[in-house]
């Protein structure tokens, strides 16, 4: 059996000040890539998950080449890459804009394709090139397994997976509280199986385009259930992670901006009192000329403006709760861990 702790860690990162006018208001530490990995075009760093003691960060090839996991090791400062393959062994040319683990699954977000299970089993260590994706530095693969598409029921519009991250099993969006969700009807609709492992998901949107929030039963790297509408989201969002009784959304605002996170407001969120208070917050309702619409968006749900890198992009909470984004634009690239 592979184990992520198994792969060798070739590259060295590097602990990063704090600088808020790039890290975001919120940011409380960062690391920075090597210096090839911070400066390169072709290479965009987008999804996010914790797996254990590995932080996991997936990159996709704007050269369509492929797409590749960074296994972490904050502690030591240490990481590799890891080219994902499909099934027959090609480079999966995904954007692979989220990442999930769950129990040594890891799902892969493909867009409009759906979602890929990938199993840590099938982390080849072996050394060896990757076709298509020459290297200095070859190392390990990772094959993907099976590619999901569960579509909304009752919706012609097929389901863009553009961003993940994982519920626990238990975790739902009905718990009783004051609070209004930051996205609306989320609070309205339980689980139907409360004990079961959620995958969340939604879509980037602009001009438009449609910005679902939607959950996914899943078990085994199989889906066991609908995929259930959750709510619509603001414009622009990069990544989602559950906050209390709700959602936590990230969205972008270009190369040169901070981004922005949204989370509900009220007596769910006392353990974020430093961020509002630090992130310039202010309720929906609030927020005077200028300030860019969230539509469907609950009324108290509150926006953290420039809270949030240059760049923001997926968006996970680790063991302990604790909120972790990365960010994507050359020479401002990093993994930011946030206040909330």
């Amino acid at each position: 059996m592979s184990s992520l702790l198994d792969v060798p860690l070739t590259r060295r990162m590097h602990r990063l000040p704090v600088v808020r006018l790039v890290h975001g208001r919120a940011a409380q530490r960062a690391w920075s890539w090597d210096l090839r990995d911070q400066l390169t075009r072709e290479w965009w760093p987008q999804g996010i998950t914790w797996a254990g003691e590995r932080l996991l960060v997936s990159w996709y090839s704007r050269r369509g080449v492929g797409s590749r996991v960074s296994v972490v090791d904050l502690v030591a400062r240490r990481y590799a890459h890891v080219p994902l393959l499909t099934p027959d062994g090609e480079p999966l040319r995904v954007h692979a804009g989220g990442l999930a683990w769950d129990d040594g699954w890891l799902y892969v977000a493909a867009t409009a394709r759906g979602f890929w299970a990938l199993h840590v089993d099938d982390l080849d260590l072996a050394v060896e090139e990757v076709a298509q994706q020459p290297s200095r530095d070859p190392g390990p693969t990772w094959r993907a397994r099976t590619l999901h598409r569960p579509a909304l029921p009752g919706s012609d519009q097929p389901f863009r997976w553009s961003f993940l991250d994982l519920a626990p099993a238990g975790w739902s969006s009905s718990v009783e509280t004051t609070s209004a969700p930051a996205v609306e009807g989320v609070a309205q609709q339980p689980s139907r199986n409360p004990g079961a492992t959620q995958l969340l998901a939604g879509e980037y949107g602009r001009g438009g385009k449609s910005t679902r929030l939607a959950r996914l039963e899943i078990s085994d790297g199989q889906p066991s259930g609908d995929l259930e509408l959750l709510g619509e989201g603001p414009a622009g969002m990069q990544g989602v992670t559950r906050y209390a009784d709700g959602l936590v959304v990230s969205t972008s605002a270009g190369p040169w901006t901070r981004g922005d996170v949204h989370m509900p407001a009220g007596r769910s969120t006392r353990g974020a009192d430093e961020l509002l208070v630090e992130s310039g917050i202010q309720r929906l309702a609030e927020q005077g000329h200028g300030a860019t619409p969230a539509p469907a968006t609950g009324p108290e749900s509150r926006r953290s403006r420039r809270a949030a890198p240059v760049g923001v992009e997926d968006l996970t909470r680790d063991a302990l709760g604790r909120l972790w984004t990365v960010s994507e634009h050359p020479g401002w690239r990093a993994i930011v861990q946030l206040k909330g």
